[in-house]
């Protein structure tokens, strides 16, 4: 891991809520369950596992909709709402940096949207704001109804698709990417906790090294370079120096730095499975590392953040593990995408 100590002074306007949270560590569904869904020969057998777990209210939601994605975003939206009832106004900006990819694949929705005159409303992920609130915040210029979890977005959003001509898709895409990526590292530095502020920075790296990894494998055209974003703490001024070199050579310079075991797992997982799953698995255990330091501190945002971030993990992964059984797909495929 990192090696970085953090200070984590405990705040008692916290107090309440963590004690909240500590009683609900039982919900987490423990990975002997995990392994006996990975293992159900059928979908019977996988949802009686689930009935076993926190989940098992929701049972008929999922069996209706023949989807676990619903209990999910549902769980997102507890999340949300959790947080902005228990934090101080100060703080409540945590809710962009927990949601910062989740909240980012809506905004390039509606980019694209937008560009295409198509609507794809049905691909949104309500968390916040539903697709339509959105829509009307940005036709009629509306950006003040959007909180902070948002700032300046909207507007760049605008910028760019005003002078698209001469611009593809994919750099329209990119610029809105690094805009908001500079954005949610703001908001996380004016939170005033180093521990969070870091955690955004390590994961801009994660997502400029898989970019790095995805633009070699796919054989994409041109240079990496546009596909990097500032504010991580490697820095793109490195990874650009290894634009040209092989795979292998990329893969042994990372060695050198804090994410060679993430590297070396993600850089095998592509090679045995042909898949960037096994880099999205392993930054989440990475990221669950990380904040398993401050698990025994008492009552402080930093807390608080590390439950909400292993319930959003916790649910992608049964999500995952359903849709694997939906569709009978092997248990070694399964198993890659899981975090155990």
């Amino acid at each position: 891991m990192t090696g970085i100590p953090y200070e984590i002074e405990d705040d008692s306007c916290y107090l309440f809520a963590c004690a909240e949270l500590e009683a609900r560590e039982a919900e987490f569904t423990d990975r002997g369950r995990i392994e006996r869904m990975i293992q159900a020969p059928g979908m019977e057998e996988f949802l009686k596992v689930l009935g076993e777990t926190v989940y098992a209210s929701e049972m008929d939601a999922v069996t209706s909709e023949n989807s676990f994605e619903p209990v999910m975003v549902s769980g997102y939206q507890k999340a949300i709402v959790f947080l902005e009832e228990r934090l101080m106004d100060e703080h409540k900006k945590l809710v962009s940096v927990l949601f910062f990819e989740e909240f980012l694949n809506n905004m390039k929705l509606i980019l694209k949207s937008l560009l295409m005159e198509k609507d794809l409303s049905p691909l949104y992920v309500p968390l916040k704001y539903d697709h339509s609130s959105l829509m009307e915040a940005y036709r009629h210029k509306k950006d003040d109804e959007i909180d902070s979890l948002f700032p300046g977005v909207l507007g760049n959003m605008r910028e760019l698709v005003e002078g698209a001509a001469g611009m593809g898709p994919r750099k329209l895409e990119l610029s809105l990417e690094s805009f908001y990526t500079g954005a949610i590292l703001d908001t996380a530095v004016s939170l005033d906790r180093k521990m969070i502020a870091d955690y955004v920075r390590y994961r801009i790296d994660l997502l400029n090294i898989e970019a790095v990894f995805r633009h070699i494998y796919l054989k994409r055209a041109g240079s990496f370079a546009g596909s990097l974003h500032e504010g991580g703490l490697l820095g793109t001024r490195m990874l650009e120096g290894l634009e040209g070199e092989s795979m292998d050579y990329i893969t042994k310079e990372l060695e050198r730095t804090i994410y060679a075991d993430l590297v070396i797992k993600g850089a095998q997982g592509l090679f045995s499975d042909s898949s960037f799953a096994s880099f999205d698995r392993n930054r989440d255990l990475y990221f669950l590392n990380y904040f398993d330091s401050i698990k025994y501190s008492v009552s402080n945002l930093e807390k608080i953040f590390r439950f909400f971030l292993r319930k959003k993990i916790e649910l992608k992964n049964i999500n995952i593990l359903y849709t694997g059984k939906r569709f009978n797909a092997d248990i070694s495929n399964i198993r890659c995408k899981v975090d155990l």
